[in-house]
Formats: C-alpha cells, structure tokens, sequence
C-alpha cells in the first residue's frame, strides 16, 4: 500500500514537472514576466546559470525548488527553438494545462525568485565596473593615486 502511494506521488511530480515544462515552453512569448526572464536568462554565461542552478538549491523552499528545473527546462527549450527555427513561437499550445491555482501561485512565486536572482546577477559586474571606473577617476583625489 505504501509502495502504491509512493509511486503515485513520483507519477504526479513527472506529471507537474511535464505540465509546467510544457506551459513555459508554450506560453513564453504571450507572457511579458516570462518574457523578461528569458532574455535576462540569456545574458547569463554558462558560468553564471551554474551559479544559478546552485543559488537556486539554498534560496528556493523545497516546493518552489520542484518547480526550478521545469521552468529552467522550458527556457531552454525556448532557446533551443529560437536558435533552430528563428523567432517563430507558437500560436496555439496542443496541449490542455489543468493546474490548480495554488501551483499557478507556487510557479509565479518561483519565476519572481529566479528573476530576481539572475537580476542580482547581472547588476553584479556592472556594479564592479561602475566601482572600478570611480575608484581610478578619484584615484588622485582620495590620495591614492601616483606615488
């Protein structure tokens, strides 16, 4: 009985994993929020959506960590397409997504915490150069600069 239950649940995580997968690969072009979340997943190196993959174990609670690898998988999958058919998206999705409101909640909230993560993550190098720049143009005024 419990081996039952058990595998039940594993179905029902293949099948929200699947759903949510689908849903993002489905809906990324029609949704500003995902939208955004792309291209800014875009500007990351592989370096840095390692770090993200990483980040995401210790800042996402267990149930929004469940839905990371799916949401992550429909970006690249997106990317996939744009790279071998172009901007094409897709006009109707083949597919019937039933998810209760409280995943659709649990998915949103996940998208804003990776969204903000991979911000943070961007903001970081420019922020160092932006440091960088001031620290050499005010090298000579703080004293540090020739001697």
């Amino acid at each position: 009985m419990e081996s039952d239950a058990k595998e039940k649940e594993e179905i029902d995580k293949k099948e929200l994993y699947f759903q949510v997968f689908q849903n993002i690969a489905y809906v990324i072009h029609k949704c500003p929020a995902l939208k955004e979340l792309f291209l800014n997943w875009c500007k990351l190196t592989p370096k840095e959506k390692k770090n993200l993959n990483y980040l995401s174990r210790y800042v996402l609670e267990p149930e929004q960590f469940d839905l990371y690898a799916p949401i992550i998988g429909g970006l690249k999958y997106w990317s996939d397409v744009q790279d071998t058919q172009g901007a094409c998206g897709f006009s109707e999705s083949p597919l019937d997504f039933e998810l209760n409101a409280a995943v659709e909640k649990r998915i949103c909230q996940t998208i804003i915490i990776i969204d903000e993560m991979i911000a943070n993550m961007l903001l970081r190098p420019m922020l160092c150069k932006d440091i960088q720049k001031f620290h050499s143009d005010n090298a000579d005024f703080t004293g540090q600069g020739e001697g």
